[in-house]
């Protein structure tokens, strides 16, 4: 466990919530365009922190007309996500 959840932890998560069935191709991309600035940090920064996982989720969760998430999806995100923290 880290205090960051890395591009391939991230990769690893959304292969498992694809192939799990659950999420389309479609709701993998809007994932990924959440935390796509968190992923291309560099050095320290580098990686989705807890407070920036915490606000990728807010986001989803207060802005559903954003996305086609539902709020089990989101909730599955957040467990596979905290996984690696």
């Amino acid at each position: 466990m880290s205090d960051r959840i890395s591009k391939d932890e991230f990769r690893k998560t959304l292969y498992k919530l694809r192939t799990g069935g659950s999420f389309s191709n479609h709701e993998i991309d809007e994932v990924e365009n959440v935390f796509r600035g968190d992923l291309r940090e560099s050095g320290g920064s580098a990686g989705i922190s807890k407070e920036e996982m915490k606000r990728g989720l807010h986001y989803l969760r207060h802005h559903p007309e954003n996305h086609h998430l539902s709020h089990d999806e989101i909730s599955k995100l957040e467990e596979n996500l905290k996984h690696y923290l």
